[in-house]
This record gives C-alpha cells, sequence and structure tokens, in this order.
C-alpha cells in the first residue's frame, strides 16, 4: 500500500551549511518552546533557537524539509560507532540490556518535528524513511528514541517498540525508552512503518546485503510485559476491570459507566508503571494526555511550586489541558509511590463521540463535574488563606 505514495514524498535536505543548521535551530523552537512550551536543553531565548552541544558533532546530522525559508519538519539522526556511545545515552535508554551492543554502530532519533499545520502529511515518511537510509547504510542495525507516553503509538506505526527499561526521566515529565530493529521486516509491515519496503534493499543473501539481526539474542527484551508500557487491549481491560471498575467513586470518571463501556473506554488507553519520585507531568508543558490512578499516590504542585492535592486510586489528573486549546499543563504532577496508570490519549472523546454518543456523553458529565467540585476546593481555600 505504501509503495504508491513513494513518488509523493517530500525531498529531504541535510543542513550543512551554518545557515541551513540555525535555520533548522529556528524552527524547533517554534515547534518545541512556543507551541509545546517546552524546557529542554539548548534552548536560547534570545536568539530564539533549540542546539545543544550534539548538535554540532560529527555523529550528528540535521535533517529537513521544505525551503530553508519555510522550514516544514526536521529530525535530527545520531550514529555511534561501535564503543563510543555516550554514558549518558547509554545509561538512559538501558542499553547494557542489548547483547554485543559495545560492539554495533547505534543510532538515535531524535529532535523530529513537522508543523502544526502540515502533520500527518507525507512529511513523516519522508523523514524517517531518510533516517532509515541513511542508518543502515552507515551499518546501523539498532536505533533508538524516546517520546512521551501519548507518542508511542505514532512512533510504533513508524517501526519502534518498547522494550524492557525503565522510564526516562526528563524535566518536562517521563519519556518511554524505544528501539526499532532496522531488519525487522515482519514487525515493519505488521505496523504499516513507512520503511518497511526498503527493508529487502539493504538485508538478504544478495550481493551488497547483510543478514538480518539475529531477534533471537534479545531474550525477552522485546516481551511486552516487560516494558514499562502496557498497551495490549485485553490486558488494560483486566487492570482496569480487577483494580478499580467495580468500587469506582462516586467522583471517579468512571461513575455511571456500564461494564461495557469502561471495557469500550480502555481500547483508547494504555498503562504505565512510574517509579516513586518521577515527574509525571510540568506545569506549562504541551501535553493532552489524561491519567487515572489504578494504584499508587501521587502529589500535584502549582508552577510556583506548592502542593496543591494528593491524588490516589481512581482519581483523575490531566484534564484541564485535555481541554485548554493549548492543551498546556496548568500543574506539575509527581509519584509519590510506584504507581501504575491507566492513560488517555488525547483524541480518546472524539472518537467516542462517533461510534457511541452515549458513552462520550456520560463521559463529559462526568469530566464537568470533576471539574466543578475541583473549583469548589479551589475557592474555599482561597477563601482561608
Amino acid at each position: 500500500m505504501f509503495e504508491s505514495w513513494v513518488t509523493k514524498l517530500e525531498r529531504v535536505h541535510e543542513a550543512k551549511t551554518r545557515e541551513e543548521r540555525d535555520a533548522v535551530y529556528a524552527f524547533r523552537y517554534k515547534v518545541y518552546v512556543e507551541e509545546l512550551g517546552r524546557e529542554l536543553g539548548g534552548a536560547d531565548h534570545v536568539r530564539k533557537i533549540v542546539c545543544d552541544e550534539d548538535d554540532e558533532q560529527d555523529y550528528s546530522t540535521q535533517l529537513y524539509t521544505g525551503p530553508l525559508e519555510d522550514i516544514s519538519g526536521t529530525v535530527r539522526l545520531r550514529i555511534w560507532q561501535p564503543g563510543r556511545i555516550p554514558k549518558h545515552e547509554f545509561e538512559m535508554l538501558s542499553m547494557s540490556s542489548f547483547p554485543d551492543i559495545e560492539s554495533r554502530s547505534i543510532s538515535e532519533l531524535g529532535r523530529l518535528m513537522i508543523r502544526p499545520t502540515l502533520r500527518g502529511k507525507l512529511l513523516l515518511p519522508s523523514l524517517v524513511r531518510s533516517v532509515y537510509e541513511r542508518g543502515v547504510k552507515a551499518g546501523v542495525d539498532l536505533g533508538f528514541c524516546y517520546c512521551a507516553p501519548g507518542l508511542v503509538q505514532h512512533y510504533r506505526k513508524l517501526g519502534f517498540r518498547p522494550y524492557a527499561a525503565p522510564l526516562v526521566p526528563t524535566v518536562d515529565g517521563l519519556h518511554v525508552p524505544l528501539v526499532g530493529i532496522a531488519s525487522d521486516a515482519k514487525y515493519l509491515r505488521q505496523m504499516g512503518s513507512p520503511v518497511a519496503s526498503l527493508v529487502s534493499r539493504y538485508y538478504g543473501t544478495g550481493p551488497g546485503k547483510r543478514p538480518p539481526f539475529d531477534l533471537s539474542t534479545l531474550g525477552d527484551l522485546l516481551d511486552p510485559v516487560a516494558s514499562a508500557i502496557e498497551l495490549g487491549r485485553d490486558q488494560v481491560w483486566r487492570e482496569v476491570q480487577d483494580g478499580l471498575l467495580h468500587d469506582a467513586a462516586p467522583s471517579s470518571i468512571l461513575d455511571g459507566l456500564s461494564e461495557a463501556a469502561v471495557r469500550k473506554l480502555t481500547t483508547k488507553g494504555f498503562m504505565l508503571d512510574v517509579g516513586r519520585e518521577t515527574l509525571v507531568t510540568r506545569s506549562g508543558y504541551g501535553e493532552r494526555e489524561m491519567y487515572i490512578v489504578l494504584d499508587g499516590t501521587l502529589e500535584v504542585f502549582s508552577a510556583a511550586g506548592q502542593r496543591l492535592t494528593v491524588l490516589g486510586r481512581g482519581d483523575l489528573f490531566g484534564e484541564l489541558a485535555f481541554f485548554r486549546d493549548e492543551g498546556k499543563r496548568t500543574a506539575s504532577v509527581r509519584a509519590a509511590s510506584d504507581c501504575h496508570l491507566l492513560v488517555l490519549r488525547r483524541h480518546f472523546l472524539s472518537e467516542l463521540g462517533k461510534s457511541d454518543p452515549d458513552v462520550a456523553l456520560q463521559l463529559h458529565f462526568n469530566l464537568g463535574r470533576i471539574l466543578s467540585e475541583r473549583l469548589i476546593r479551589v475557592e474555599r481555600r482561597a477563601a482561608v488563606g
């Protein structure tokens, strides 16, 4: 199916000159800082660029689409030769779990962004195919990345997958580590990856091709059960049914929903295991996912650092950013204990509105009630203080 798109792919450029790289860094600032409100390293608020020390290294390649004066998408590809993986990335992404990792060339995809008005077009496949071909030609079989929980499904469609590793803490909140195996044609086809059609060009038994990566050497690393994120619909349903459904509090988002309705709701989400002291999300960060606490305790803080409340089993957070136009968090949430969370994707209500409007209406009612109760509590605190 994808092959019919190939002739329509956008041309991808490598930013080689100073002018090109600065244009890429300025585009990053518009998306990361001005649109998403991220607090990432390398942000220069005077020059309005995002550029860290890795960007100018020999192992980094900056790619972009569109004319230089009107860039439409960018991505950074870092390729490390055997034994040259920086310690920070090596530890952050738990690369030591992969056998013989030090003897391999490894890549990392990062700073991937598309202009908001062009998301859903062919810019993303164009950039990803360019990254894939450059990496494979450099001898890379394993590529890593990490992303916000709400973007995991999007990265899976590109060909990445979660593996047995802790979540990645960042200043904006937790991120999920992912790995892509360049020769795994079966998985890439299954996910509909835009690079699936490229595998046979580089892997196999013909001249100039190399043997596929031996997946059996990875053991249980790719076992979904071993990952910090659970995407399986049946498992998500069992967790909610066993841990939350039958004793949902009147203030719960699940209040008044039938079992069938809750099951439909769980198909729109996934679960995360979050360690104690992990920052789940940060005030001001652009992210629209909502979270339901299945187990554990979390603390909510204002932008000024004042503790606002404590959340426990059955509680919901993230609903304000879900409804706001800019989608930015109004508070920070940190795990006070090990936690198990159900994450509801940003478009789940609109999807339910089309397939089951009655369930969507009940959910909107529950969310409205939760918001009004929280507003009353805020007003009471203000009156006392």
